[in-house]
């Protein structure tokens, strides 16, 4: 009994020590990370950020920038998961009120997450730490907005919103490809940022639903959007993306726009991976292989699409929610590997 109780103890100091823990070498690469990224969002250029830049001003400076970002991931979470006690399969529909306390979370969210960081400026208390903090709690949010997001920044608990508020679980191939799509957006902004050394949110798109104008869609572009879908569903009912437009219902004609827009954006990325490594010889700012974060894309997602297809105890088609967590947390720790 000793012995099991040494070796279940020494494999959890070595899984701490090896995965848990940063190495000296990986501090002091911490500690030399410059942040650069690229903002092309209209919304925030006209309107946001003066918004963001008032809300600030009401903050105590004794406010640390990742408790902001804490309690905005903490929102997001516990507003996803009151949605996800009405439609936990996202088969059936929720009361009006749940979507709408969800999209007060996705703008609370989105509001507490532009503001850490102008807290920390405010504060003289930014660090690449701070950074990491921040695209680690964005990683889960990713999985919880959806594809919709065709950039990156929040992760799961988006994808979910809109799972519950289209009623996706009712086709059950469709939320596997929501879900695994916004999960590789989110991985592949960062893999594009790990060779280029710069993050890049999203470029000029054409958008077909304005007309065929080329119009900017950013990060806050995309979590609007989120938001403006969880209110017409608390408005007018789940029954609204059932509607046909040109004999296709709504939640389709959406799913297919937002998934063009996704398709062109992580072929971005994989162009800025191919040709914009900055290291010796076209390498990683780690002087690795620009193709080596492959293989942790693949070693997450297989498991998912096995779970899918060759499961036969409907794991998956009765926890829709539990899954979609799971993949979160699972792209969340990879993501992170490539800060």
């Amino acid at each position: 009994m000793e012995y099991v109780k040494w070796s279940v103890r020494s494999a959890w100091e070595d899984y701490l020590e090896g995965d848990c823990q940063l190495r000296v070498a990986q501090m002091d690469r911490l500690r030399e990370h410059k942040y650069s990224s690229v903002d092309t969002s209209w919304l925030d250029e006209y309107c946001m950020k003066r918004f963001w830049e008032y809300v600030v001003q009401f903050y105590p400076m004794w406010v640390a920038p990742n408790v902001i970002t804490m309690s905005g991931f903490f929102i997001n979470l516990i507003t996803v998961l009151i949605l996800a006690s009405f439609s936990y399969d996202a088969k059936i529909a929720a009361s009006s009120w749940a979507y709408f306390q969800a999209a007060l979370g996705v703008f609370l969210y989105q509001t507490l997450d532009a503001t850490d960081g102008k807290q920390a400026r405010r504060t003289d208390s930014s660090s690449p730490l701070g950074e990491l903090f921040d695209h680690g709690c964005d990683a889960m949010s990713q999985a919880y907005l959806t594809i919709f997001r065709t950039n990156m920044n929040n992760s799961v608990l988006v994808t979910l919103n809109i799972c519950y508020a289209m009623l996706l679980g009712q086709e059950r191939y469709v939320v596997l490809f929501v879900t695994v799509s916004s999960v590789v957006l989110f991985y592949c902004a960062h893999w594009s940022t790990y060779c280029t050394g710069r993050l890049k949110f999203a470029k000029q798109v054409l958008l077909l639903i304005f007309c065929g104008l080329m119009t900017r869609f950013d990060v806050t572009e995309a979590q609007m959007t989120i938001l403006v879908v969880l209110l017409v569903t608390s408005i007018f009912g789940t029954g609204f993306w059932t509607k046909q437009f040109l004999h296709i219902s709504l939640k389709y004609v959406a799913i297919f726009i937002s998934s063009l827009m996704c398709i062109s954006q992580i072929s971005d990325y994989l162009v800025d991976v191919v040709t914009g490594g900055i290291g010796k010889n076209g390498s990683t700012v780690a002087d690795t292989s620009v193709l080596s974060p492959l293989i942790p894309l693949l070693m997450m997602i297989t498991p998912f699409c096995m779970i899918y297809s060759k499961s036969v105890t409907a794991v998956y088609d009765d926890h829709i929610t539990l899954f979609a967590l799971c993949l979160g947390a699972v792209s969340t720790k990879a993501t992170l590997r490539k800060e």
